[in-house]
C-alpha cells in the first residue's frame, strides 16, 4: 500500500463518527475500469500478511441487484476480471469521501444465495500472485522433450525475474538487483532446473530465496515487487501515539517461548565434483595453489572443483589458484579476496566467468550464528542460556556456500528472536495502514514503556461495526541489519 497518506485519510481516522462506503471496481486484464459496484457490499474483510508471498486476501458479500451479477461468461463476475477494492469514510471537514485502496484481486470461489428475502453473492479474492500459481494461469507449458526448464548458474537474478513477469503478461513491476551485504550483485549461484508441472510462482520463489532477506509480492496497486524486506533501521514512524490513543480498543502481548531460538546452525548443499586434488598432489608456491584436477580441460562457468592443502595459507592481499595457464584470485560471494585457507580440509570452489575462483567452503555448506548481543533479551550469555536449532534439508539444500549459509543463519536469528516478541492490537479501523511499516506504541498495560514496532499482519473489516486487528513485532535497533 502506498505510504502517501492524504490529510483527509488521516484526519478521518480520528473521527468519532464514521459513515462508511465500499466501492468495487471491475478491471480488465489491462487494469482498465470496466464497471463498478458501490453501495451493495454488506460484509467482508481484507487480510494482509507480510510473511506471505500472496500478500493480500479478502472475502466480500453483497446484495445482488440485477442479472448482470450472474456467474457466467460475459457477466460482471467471471474469470476475465480483476476487482479493485476501496473503502471510504466521509470527511466531516470537507464533506468529501476519503477513499483508501485496499488492493487488486482475482475473484475466487464465487457463490450465489437466493431465497424469497435474500439475494446475495459472496466470493473470496486473492491478490495477483495467485495468477502465477496453479490456482489460475501459473503452470508452465511447453517445457520440451528434455523434461525441464533451466535457469543457468551465473544468470542475473533481476533479469530472470523480469523475463518471467513479462512472459506472464505483467508489465507493471519494480524489481531490484539482488545484492549481498557489501553491495555486490549476487548472480544465480547454481543451475536451477524445474520439471514439468512447475509453476512460474515456484521459480520466482526459488529466485527470491537466493538471499533470505528478499521478498516477492504484488502491492496494493497490482505492481509486482522484488525487493529487500524492510529492516526498519532507518524507516520513518508511520503511526504514533496520536492515532493509536484514539483507535486502540484492546491489546494482548505475546512472546512465544516455544519458538525462540538464539543459536542457529545451518547445513546447506552437499557438493559433488569429479575434480579433486588431494594434499599430496596440490602444490603451493608464493601464495599460489597449483591443483591437479585430472580430466578438467576447460573452465566453464560454475564448474565445481575441490582440493586439500598440505599447509595452511595466509596472505592479506589474497590467494590465487593457477590452473590451465590462468592464475586467478579466490573470492567470496561478496567478491572479497580470500586471505586464509586451512590445511588438510576438503575445500570447494566454483569457477566464475568474471575471472576468479569462488570459495564455497567445505564439502557441505555450513554456518553457525548466535544472538551474542548483551543488550538483547535473547542473549546467549544471559540466564536463558543457549537455545539451539539445527536446520537442514528441503529449501536449505539450495544454499551452496558457507557465506550464504551464514546469511541464512543471521536471518533465522532475526526471525526466531525478534519476531517472537509481539503485541496484538484490536482497534477502530485504520484502513490505510500497511504491513512492514514502522510504528511507535505504548502498551496500555503500563508494564512496558513506549517502543518501536514493525507491523507484520493486519485484518481489516468491511462491515460498519467491525474491528481491525494488528500484529506488531518489537523492533530492536541493536540487532544486526540484515543486508
Amino acid at each position: 500500500m502506498s505510504t502517501e497518506i492524504s490529510s483527509s485519510q488521516y484526519t478521518s481516522s480520528l473521527q468519532t463518527l464514521r459513515n462508511l462506503h465500499v466501492r468495487i471496481n471491475l478491471l480488465d486484464f489491462n487494469f482498465f475500469v470496466v464497471n463498478n459496484i458501490e453501495g451493495n457490499a454488506i460484509d467482508g474483510s481484507v487480510a494482509i500478511n507480510a510473511t506471505s508471498n500472496i500478500r493480500r486476501t479478502c472475502n466480500i458479500s453483497f446484495v445482488v441487484t440485477n442479472s448482470s451479477f450472474d456467474i457466467k461468461a460475459g457477466g460482471q463476475v467471471w474469470l476475465d476480471k480483476y476487482i479493485q477494492l476501496y473503502i471510504g469514510i466521509d470527511d466531516v471537514r470537507t464533506q468529501q469521501i476519503a477513499w483508501t485502496n485496499l488492493g487488486i484481486f482475482l475473484i475466487n470461489e464465487p457463490s450465489y444465495i437466493y431465497n424469497s428475502t435474500t439475494k446475495t453473492m459472496a466470493f473470496q479474492c486473492v491478490d495477483l500472485m495467485a495468477k502465477l500459481t496453479g490456482l489460475r494461469n501459473g503452470e508452465i507449458i511447453g517445457i520440451g522433450e528434455e523434461g525441464y526448464t533451466l535457469i543457468p548458474a551465473g544468470s542475473n537474478v533481476r533479469e530472470a525475474i523480469v523475463a518471467i513477469i513479462k512472459n506472464c503478461g505483467f508489465n507493471r513491476y519494480y524489481v531490484s538487483e539482488c545484492t549481498n551485504v557489501d553491495g555486490i550483485i549476487q548472480d544465480v549461484p547454481y543451475d536451477m532446473q524445474f520439471q514439468q508441472g512447475t509453476t512460474w510462482y515456484e521459480i520466482l520463489e526459488e529466485l527470491a530465496n537466493i538471499l533470505p532477506n528478499y521478498q516477492i509480492y504484488f502491492d496494493v496497486d497490482g505492481v509486482f515487487r522484488y525487493e529487500p524486506i524492510p529492516s526498519g533501521e532507518n524507516d520513518t514512524i508511520m503511526i504514533d501515539e496520536t492515532l493509536w490513543k484514539e483507535n486502540v480498543i484492546s491489546e494482548s502481548i505475546n512472546i512465544s517461548f516455544n519458538d525462540v531460538k538464539n543459536f542457529v546452525e545451518v547445513w546447506g548443499r552437499v557438493h559433488e565434483t569429479d575434480y579433486y586434488s588431494d594434499a599430496t598432489t596440490t602444490l603451493i608456491a608464493n601464495n599460489v595453489i597449483q591443483p591437479t584436477w585430472t580430466g578438467l580441460i576447460q573452465l566453464d562457468d560454475y564448474v565445481i572443483t575441490a582440493l586439500s592443502l598440505p599447509q595452511e595459507m595466509t596472505n592479506e592481499r589474497g590467494i590465487y589458484i593457477s590452473f590451465l595457464n590462468r592464475m586467478l584470485f579466490i573470492k567470496d560471494f561478496n567478491e572479497n579476496n580470500i586471505t586464509y585457507l586451512p590445511k588438510d580440509e576438503y575445500l570447494v570452489f566454483a569457477y566464475s566467468e568474471k575471472g576468479y575462483w569462488l570459495y564455497l567452503g567445505g564439502a557441505q555448506a555450513h554456518a553457525i550464528f548466535e544472538d551474542d548481543n548483551p543488550e538483547s533479551p535473547f542473549y546467549v550469555g544471559s540466564t536463558i542460556g543457549t537455545i539451539p536449532i539445527v536446520l537442514s534439508g528441503e529449501d536449505y539444500e539450495n544454499i551452496i556456500s558457507d557465506d550464504l549459509a551464514l546469511e541464512r543463519a543471521k536471518f533465522e536469528i532475526y526471525n526466531r528472536c525478534r519476531l517472537n516478541d509481539s503485541i496484538n492490537l484490536t482497534t477502530v479501523p485504520i484502513y490505510w495502514a500497511d504491513v512492514n511499516w514502522k510504528v511507535s506504541y505504548t502498551p496500555l498495560s503500563g508494564e512496558r514503556e513506549k517502543a518501536e514496532y514493525m507491523i507484520k499482519s493486519i485484518n481489516i473489516p468491511l462491515s460498519t461495526n467491525g474491528t481491525q486487528t494488528f500484529n506488531l513485532i518489537r523492533f530492536y535497533p541493536f540487532y544486526p541489519v540484515i543486508p
